[in-house]
């Protein structure tokens, strides 16, 4: 007889965690009506999945209110494209708890789209047009971001068969170029000769880079004088006009006139397109709804094996929520940033694809800066490319800001500007790998801080970092009608710009990583160490700043800190203690690195150092043709001098035990091999690890 009941007891608890699980089910030829507990119709028709997200939803809110939200719950899509009318939005009131998540998740298998866009049917209308008659407008009536882009172009996108169309512009490709700045931000002329402007000038748009290589921006069209090749802008740049720069002008009927092109016609309600060449069947979407998820105070959620789709705005926004997990989802053919994740508290983006979005791939903010609590937010494992489509520069992969951000694992890859950027402090950047950024930008880094004494405490480290670009002016000439545009060119791999300091960059693999492998721009109490760093430019660049640049806003940034506060004193004693001069990079350590230049001349260092409180020493270095070469000045000293030999620099005594040999070290599949008898154990360089990228 016990054993009978034994049996029983395993019989029952073998069962009651699957009849302990709720479960409800979501497919695209659902019913609102049925009761979404059956994953297929019944035979009658009577009951069976949910048609909609939201039905999903109201049923779980329907059973906290019962009170009979006692066990975990899922909610299972089925394969399908899901056009949402409304973001779904959740907030308390959907929370899962500790012992009872709330999971969303795709069904294993299952190809699940949750979509903002809107369909549309398109006819051709001869051998180059087509024309999409619009039965009603996209949702979306402002731009993504306000400050950046203005003017009265369509909010909202078009694409075929995944892909971004252009509104119609000229140049088709490229770019135009400022001639002369008849003010100071408002006019210009044009050095190419402007084509004939039909339509209303005042939908018009200009992309410009008004006056460098990183910031552009977009603002609408006041007037254009034909005849004497001008354009006169409504609102004022970012930055003052100046020859050579780069621009383009869109949205008007005149400019619709090559493949991948589309205007809109708000009056007809009507799109006319030239479709890409070569497409054999096309459909047609917009962009419609600004935001697909939104959770704002919610808890204990994950979604699972989702894609979102053709937002305007934002595709996912997490406000203030916790323990929250986003998993295996893509996001793709965004309007502005793919997810931005703004406080609370241990938010998960793992094992994700964020692409094609028209600003930042992941934003993500939180933890509190006075207290130094962490956020404990994670991105891990991700791969993020093709991001900054629209906003060119200051929209990167991964953007950070506040406390305690760990971003491990991921593969980020194909951006016209910065891939992640760091504001904050005790942020860990660890085993990525970073490859093509800044291909639209100069004066741009692959991984990029700035402007702040206080930022303390974060980490770059063991990441490969390759093939970091550069695009920018090289040259004007106003008379020849004549701006030469060079890439590679100005990029950099590790930027620590306008007196960043307090970072560790330590075990990174970095190769062809642009102008400067790492610049260190006259900060403070950073450690540059046990790094390999291959490069036909820069290896390394430590700088004090020029002359007139403002050390008042550090200054300013600084007294708004917290940094005479017990927990900062104590964490940064550094930052606490008097500066000699706020002027010199003082602090600094350049250790143990292996450092190889291709470069012909063998210049690969650029040194603006003091003679006391610096430290750079145990560093291997070799150039692979000729001898390696610095460039140095001693700050407080006459000595300012261009293309030393090795051997004059190593007689200021500032670098110590450094030596000069063939480190014979290889990288392939971002691992590092050394020979046998490799001397970088002899200035103590610690193996790197294996496991550097995606994590397959």
């Amino acid at each position: 007889m016990k054993y009978i009941f034994g049996f029983l007891i395993i019989a029952v608890l073998c069962f009651v965690p699957a009849a302990m699980a709720t479960d409800y089910y979501v497919n695209p030829k659902g019913n609102d009506s049925w009761s979404g507990t059956l994953k297929k119709p019944n035979v009658k028709l009577t009951d069976g999945p949910f048609k909609t997200l939201e039905r999903a939803k109201l049923a779980i809110r329907t059973l906290k209110k019962s009170k009979a939200f006692k066990n975990k719950v899922t909610v299972n899509l089925a394969s399908g494209v899901y056009y949402l009318n409304q973001p779904l939005n959740l907030n308390l009131i959907d929370s899962g708890l500790p012992d009872r998540e709330i999971l969303w998740q795709g069904e294993p298998g299952a190809q699940v789209t949750l979509s903002a866009g809107m369909p549309v049917t398109c006819k051709k209308r001869d051998a180059t047009f087509w024309d999409c008659p619009l039965l009603k407008l996209p949702a979306s009536t402002a731009y993504f971001d306000t400050s950046r882009i203005k003017g009265n172009t369509p909010k909202f996108e078009l694409f075929v068969n995944d892909q971004k169309l252009e509104l119609a512009r000229w140049p088709d490709k490229d770019w135009a170029h400022i001639k002369s700045p008849l003010d100071q931000k408002t006019q210009f002329s044009v050095m190419e000769t402007l084509p004939t402007l039909t339509g209303d000038i005042k939908a018009a748009q200009v992309h410009i880079f008004a006056g460098n290589d990183w910031y552009d921006q977009y603002i609408g069209v006041d007037s254009v004088n034909q005849l004497s090749n001008a354009i006169k802008l409504p609102d004022l740049t970012t930055y003052p006009l100046i020859s050579g720069r780069r621009f383009y002008i869109q949205n008007l009927p005149s400019l619709l006139n090559a493949p991948g092109e589309w205007l809109f016609d708000a009056a007809a309600k009507k799109i006319s397109v030239i479709p890409p060449a070569d497409m054999a069947s096309m459909e047609f979407m917009l962009t419609s709804l600004p935001n697909i998820l939104f959770i704002d105070g919610a808890s204990y959620l994950t979604f699972k094996n989702i894609s979102f789709k053709y937002s305007t705005g934002t595709a996912i926004t997490l406000k203030n929520s916790k323990n929250v997990a986003l998993d295996r989802v893509e996001v793709s053919n965004i309007g502005g940033k793919g997810i931005e994740i703004q406080k609370g508290q241990n938010v998960i983006l793992s094992n994700s694809s964020i692409h094609h979005t028209g600003a930042q791939g992941v934003v993500v903010s939180g933890g509190d800066r006075n207290t130094l609590q962490a956020s404990g937010h994670v991105i891990h494992n991700n791969h993020i490319h093709h991001m900054s489509t629209t906003i060119l520069t200051y929209t990167p992969g991964i953007d950070i800001n506040g406390v305690g951000v760990t971003v491990t694992h991921n593969l980020l890859e194909y951006g016209a500007g910065t891939a992640i950027l760091i504001k904050g402090n005790e942020h860990l950047i660890e085993k990525n790998e970073i490859h093509h950024f800044c291909m639209q930008a100069s004066d741009c880094g692959a991984i990029y801080s700035g402007r702040d004494w206080a930022a303390r405490g974060n980490v770059i480290r063991y990441n490969s970092i390759h093939d970091i670009i550069g695009y920018g002016m090289k040259s004007v000439d106003v008379a020849k009608n004549q701006a030469v545009y060079q890439s590679p060119d100005g990029a950099r791999g590790v930027y620590l710009d306008d007196g960043a300091s307090g970072f560790e960059v330590n075990g990174n693999i970095l190769e062809n990583a642009g102008l400067m492998s790492i610049q260190v721009g006259g900060g403070r109490d950073n450690k540059i160490v046990n790094n390999y760093i291959k490069t036909n430019e820069y290896a390394i660049w430590l700088d004090a700043r020029s002359a007139d640049y403002d050390w008042n806003q550090n200054q300013k940034i600084l007294e708004a800190s917290p940094y005479k506060s017990p927990v900062w004193a104590q964490k940064y004693p550094d930052l606490a203690s008097p500066m000699h001069n706020k002027k010199w990079p003082e602090g600094n350590r350049i250790e143990h690195n292996v450092i190889v230049t291709t470069n012909p001349v063998g210049l690969f260092l650029r040194y603006h150092v003091p003679v006391d409180s610096i430290i750079i020493a145990n560093n291997l270095v070799w150039s692979t043709i000729g001898k390696p070469r610095v460039n140095f000045e001693i700050l407080g000293s006459n000595k300012n001098i261009v293309g030393n030999s090795w051997v004059q620099w190593a007689e200021q005594k500032i670098e110590r035990g450094s030596i000069v040999a063939d480190p014979c070290v290889s990288i392939n599949d971002k691992k590092m091999t050394t020979c046998p008898d490799s001397p970088i154990k002899d200035i103590g360089f610690k193996p790197l690890p294996i496991d550097i990228g995606l994590i397959r």
